[in-house]
């Protein structure tokens, strides 16, 4: 049987070459649209899932109400939080803590220059961790050399992966590693203990150096621990639940924790939780150093439109087999009369839709990996990012799996109602002339899927601009700093007054106007907590986010001071050995000054708050008119600065102007780096532009922008390839009426109108049905931000126009074609 439909199932394609090869490239796209958003879907899924017993596997994170009343998430800690839980709380397996970093990797060699690796640049996930014994209970690895029980359990001590071991190391087996030593920050020596296999499948918490908790005493990282009294962002915990054990049943326990540790919490509305591991890689509300957060609503957005791209694509398939079925009408009509069953029939349709399905997914197969890589190069960067690691795999028993089923979904989409429908003739009918007929209640459906696509097309196009219009207004909306002619410097670590010291010398550079050291920028992706408290006649207390600065931070980001002055140097001195003796002065934002129950910011100047953060105690200086220390996702909350003239880890450089040439910008940032490598020669110099720090912020807009421009181009372009090989049915079809109007003088404008006019009344429908389903969707999509822009009604008027353009291009050279052949031609078989 096969051996007789597929020859004429091959000679029936080969005949309407046109239609084969739009058939063909839609189908193209739409498998291969649904093969990478699959690979990509399912490497996002696969994220820490091969972990043992995961379901008992949680992150500890905290829960604060702010001054707003919203609750807000995060898994920043204080660090000594996982020792006193593993003493005081019940109904956990294990419990380890955790504190990540990054740094300059120094490995010694004997009679050879030492081994030098630079920390990561800013930005990137942090590999490195001190952690607890128990971490190695909760995760567990294939030990190539050391002892788990013990690896981790002295200071000093280090666990390496077998791929960082051979970065190091750069020869040697596991047993040779052992006992080597690796210099951490230029301070802290430490010697290998293990070496385990790196971990094949994905995971968050992708760890390659993992050094022994109990080293913290003896590093750098000491004196950045502020014990209960801050958020540390690098602090974190994890815990497994005892058999039987519900989160609900550990979590009763966590308002007596709180109550134990007063200093930490005090009178702040707010507690801990549990996190289960398989959210972690999902809510970006647990902002982590070194885990990379993907989308959930993205994803599932991206499977949706995949699934909209093959739907289009099938539905040109439909539409233009069942146009062209006036043309097959008779063929079904003899086939019948000669014996042919309905069945036989059908099979020989699907067969033709099978050879146009199956040489498309080839053409996809071939294509998926090529387009992995280009999108690789445009959606990379961000927390919901294409990754490296997505690649079609030709070995992977899964990904055929869902070949196959989307190749039957897509013969069953494209060619099940086609072939019944052609089946479905009568042959006294098609016989007699009369197969139109049977035609008519069909076109409703050609031009029901017509309207289908086109509406389809346009949320697409009205979502576009609709989330441009956003991104144009976080990033121009007045955020209450300066950012034009900013660059932002990353400082590692170094003797006391090396950064003050670079920064004397950057500030002489012709066309730098002005410098500062701070811990921070002002809109950063992240700033660290703590509590602040106003103890005057009402006792308040907060929770705030803060920076150190000097002096010059608050001029140089132009910020506005609207009571109070800025700090001096005389206006803080170094922190006591008791907490309470600490002194520092404040300057606070406006949200802190209402919070913290001052009626107006000039009342809250003179008066003396204290913060946790190490317990100091100092006047307000200042108040600052409200600015967006956060995305524009969330809204302005209590924020403060406090003085610090050389501690910060961020160097800022004013340019003296925006406009310089690129040839003064790259002589300037050329001046600072060497300048850089002098003080720290042996650190890598990470400068950014602030206006960039800034557009960072908004990675999963642009994304989430990307995305819906390469879907929106897609279902056009497929869109319009259906709706030119249609147009171009339609003339064929036509062609004698052509010419009888043109000799009864039709103009060739009148006769595209005529050819367009179905065509253009479809979309303008379309447009009515998709307006407000692309509001709808625009407006849910706005609430994720506490500040965004307005839909105007002209967006909606904008994006049908657009359709009705790109429509009418596309019909209209098929009608123009058809209006200007020659009557004579057209008449001559009559």
């Amino acid at each position: 049987m096969i051996k007789k439909l597929l020859p004429f199932a091959l000679r029936r394609l080969g005949r309407h070459k046109l239609t084969t090869l739009i058939n063909i490239l839609g189908l193209t796209l739409g498998i291969l649209s649904c093969l990478v958003i699959y690979l990509y879907v399912r490497f996002e899924f696969s994220y820490d899932t091969f972990h043992a017993d995961r379901d008992r596997i949680y992150r500890v994170g905290v829960w604060m109400t702010g001054p707003d009343g919203k609750i807000n998430e995060g898994a920043s800690l204080p660090p000594p939080l996982a020792a006193d839980l593993r003493r005081e709380a019940t109904g956990f397996s294990t419990v380890a803590g955790m504190y990540t970093d990054d740094c300059r990797v120094i490995v010694p060699e004997t009679g050879k220059p030492d081994r030098v690796f630079p920390g990561i640049p800013e930005g990137k996930r942090q590999h490195i961790t001190f952690a607890d014994p128990q971490y190695l209970e909760i995760f567990h690895y294939k030990w190539l050399a050391g002892n788990p029980a013990t690896a981790l359990k002295e200071p000093f001590t280090l666990v390496l992966t077998e791929s960082e071991a051979k970065r190091y190391f750069g020869h040697g087996s596991p047993a040779d590693w052992m006992g080597r030593s690796v210099v951490y920050y230029d301070s802290l020596t430490v010697s290998v203990s293990g070496i385990v296999e790196d971990w094949e499948q994905n995971s968050d918490l992708a760890f390659t150096d993992l050094i022994s908790y109990p080293t913290i005493e003896h590093s750098w990282v000491r004196n950045d621990i502020s014990g209960w009294n801050a958020f540390e962002s690098s602090a974190n915990a994890f815990v497994k639940l005892s058999p039987g054990t519900t989160v609900a049943q550990v979590e009763k326990q966590f308002p007596a924790f709180f109550k134990l540790h007063e200093t930490f919490i005090g009178e702040t509305k707010g507690g801990l939780l549990l996190q289960p591991l398989s959210d972690i890689h999902f809510n970006s509300s647990f902002g982590d150093d070194y885990g990379r957060r993907a989308n959930k609503p993205t994803l599932y957005a991206l499977a949706g439109i995949a699934l909209f791209i093959l739907l289009i694509a099938a539905i040109n398939f439909v539409n233009l087999s069942t146009a062209q079925a006036i043309l097959r009408a008779k063929e079904v009509g003899v086939r019948k009369v000669l014996g042919s069953s309905r069945a036989g029939l059908i099979w020989q349709f699907l067969s033709e839709t099978g050879i146009v399905v199956l040489a498309s997914t080839v053409l996809a197969l071939l294509l998926a990996n090529p387009v992995i890589a280009l999108l690789n190069g445009d959606l990379r960067a961000g927390p919901v990012g294409l990754p490296d690691g997505v690649r079609l795999r030709m070995a992977d028993p899964d990904t055929w799996v869902f070949v196959g089923l989307t190749v039957t979904v897509t013969c069953l989409l494209a060619g099940w109602y086609p072939a019944r429908a052609l089946s479905s003739f009568l042959p006294v009918i098609t016989l007699r002339g009369q197969g139109s007929q049977q035609l008519n209640s069909r076109s409703y459906l050609r031009k029901g899927l017509i309207v289908f696509q086109f509406a389809v097309s346009l949320v697409f196009i009205i979502g576009t601009m609709m989330i441009g219009r956003q991104i144009h207004f976080m990033i121009n909306t007045d955020l209450g700093f300066k950012k034009d002619a900013i660059v932002t410097i990353v400082l590692p670590g170094g003797p006391a007054g090396q950064h003050a010291a670079l920064a004397a010398e950057i500030s002489t550079i012709t066309g730098v106007s002005q410098v500062s050291i701070s811990s921070n920028s002002p809109g950063a992706r992240g700033h660290n907590g703590t509590v602040l408290e106003n103890r005057g006649a009402k006792y308040v207390r907060i929770d705030a986010g803060y920076d150190f600065v000097d002096t010059g931070f608050m001029s140089l980001y132009g910020l506005t001071l609207i009571a109070g002055r800025n700090f001096f140097p005389s206006d803080t001195v170094r922190w006591g050995s008791v907490p309470a003796k600490g002194y520092r002065a404040f300057i606070i934002n406006e949200a802190a000054a209402k919070a913290l129950g001052f009626n107006r910011p000039a009342d809250a100047v003179g008066q003396r708050v204290s913060s946790a953060l190490g317990g100091v105690v100092g006047p307000v200086l200042g108040v600052v008119k409200d600015f967006h220390a956060n995305s524009l996702r969330e809204k302005i909350g209590p924020f403060f600065f406090t003085y610090q003239s050389d501690g910060g880890g961020l160097l800022s450089v004013k340019l003296a102007s925006a406009d310089l040439s690129r040839g003064t910008m790259k002589g300037i940032l050329g001046k600072m780096e060497a300048l850089f490598a002098t003080r720290y020669p042996k650190e890598q110099f990470n400068s950014r532009f602030f206006d960039e720090s800034i557009a960072r912020l908004y990675e999963r807009e642009n994304q989430t922008a990307r995305i819906v421009n390469i879907g929106m181009g897609i279902a056009i372009f497929i869109s319009c390839m259906g709706l030119f090989g249609l147009a171009a049915f339609t003339a064929n079809q036509r062609t004698r009426e052509i010419g009888i109007r043109k000799v009864l003088g039709a103009s060739v404008p009148h006769l595209v109108v005529l050819l367009s006019r179905e065509f253009i009344v479809l979309v303008l429908l379309a447009t009515l049905i998709a307006a407000p389903v692309a509001g709808w969707g625009a407006h849910r999509w706005l609430q994720d931000f506490a500040y965004r822009t307005t839909m105007p009604w002209w967006i909606y008027v904008l994006g049908g126009f657009a359709a009705i353009v790109i429509a009418l291009l596309t019909v209209s050279t098929q009608a123009i074609r058809a209006a200007s052949t020659n009557p004579v031609n057209s008449l001559r078989a009559e």
